[in-house]
Parts: C-alpha cells; sequence; structure tokens
C-alpha cells in the first residue's frame, strides 16, 4: 500500500478548467528538474475535510470523529489479479465481489472556482497529524440525493448524504 497525501486544484484558482481530479501525492516526493517560483498558476494544494452545515455531534456519528478542517491522507492499494469498483448508493458489494471498504460519497463544493471528483472517503477516515488549520483551499463535502432533478425517489431519498462501496473481484 501507498501513502500520502491528498491532493488537488486550488480552491481560488484562476480557471475552473484545472485539473479535475484528486491526486494521491507521494509521502516521499522526488523532483526533477524544478524551480521555486510559482511560474504558472497551475497549484496543488491538499485537500481539507469540510463537511458543513454539520454539526460536531453529526459528524461523530458519520465518521467517528470531528474532522471539520483537517487535511486528508490518501492511500493506493494493490490487488494482485483483481479489479476494484466504487459502487455510489450502496453499503454492500454485490454477489461475488469483495468488500474492500464503505464509506461516503464526497467532492468538492459546487461554484468553486475549481473542477474536482466523487471518491469514496472511508466511513472511519483518517486525518494528517498536524494539520487542522481550516486554510479553505481545497475542500471535500459529503454529496447528498437531489429528487428533482431527475434522479428517481424512491428509491433514492432527497438531502440524504449518499453511501458507496469500494468492491473488488479477482481476476483469472
Amino acid at each position: 500500500m501507498l501513502v500520502g497525501y491528498m491532493g488537488g486544484s486550488d480552491y481560488h484558482g484562476v480557471s475552473s478548467s484545472a485539473g479535475g481530479n484528486y491526486l494521491c501525492l507521494s509521502s516521499s516526493p522526488q523532483w526533477d528538474y524544478s524551480t521555486t517560483t510559482e511560474d504558472n498558476k497551475v497549484l496543488i494544494t491538499g485537500v481539507e475535510y469540510r463537511f458543513n452545515p454539520h454539526h460536531d455531534s453529526d459528524l461523530a456519528t458519520f465518521l467517528g470523529q470531528n474532522l471539520n478542517g483537517i487535511q486528508a491522507p490518501c492511500a493506493v492499494c494493490l490487488l494482485p489479479s483483481a479489479t476494484s469498483l466504487m459502487i455510489p448508493g450502496r453499503t454492500d458489494c454485490y454477489p461475488g465481489w469483495n468488500k474492500e471498504y464503505s464509506g461516503y460519497i464526497v467532492t468538492g463544493l459546487p461554484g468553486e472556482a475549481h473542477a474536482t471528483e466523487y471518491v469514496c472517503l472511508d466511513r472511519r477516515p483518517e486525518a494528517i497529524v498536524g494539520t487542522g488549520n481550516r486554510e479553505a483551499i481545497n475542500m471535500m463535502y459529503f454529496v447528498e440525493a437531489h429528487c428533482q432533478s431527475g434522479l428517481e425517489c424512491p428509491p433514492y431519498e432527497n438531502g440524504r448524504e449518499l453511501a458507496c462501496v469500494v468492491c473488488s473481484i479477482a481476476i483469472y
């Protein structure tokens, strides 16, 4: 397993056309030729947990602790001879698949100046020790079902936070 820092485009970015996906940045970076001058305004920042307007007690119920303003770590797992899939709107895998973890779908806030992707945040996420200064540069929020825009309700319920599960299956 590779462990690192979750990173993405700057919330205050000049354009919404900057990189739109979160990255798992190495905890031990290596550098090729580079300068220390910010030349082109394409910046990678850390990503904070931001779950407003949920109250601290809500977050303890959802995630086991209040992580608002704390920076998020990331991990990349190797599954030998297997493939994995994030299934939104479920907490369990379909028959024949193995559950790796489950949690909640998160992404950036609509209207922010940068694009992000939907990711499945572990139900009991970790934090980068020593962070928590709430820089508000790159944040992730819970994704909720919205029934008035073509999403079928039922089975979905308006305003509920969407669960997710990451599943793997062996490839022979």
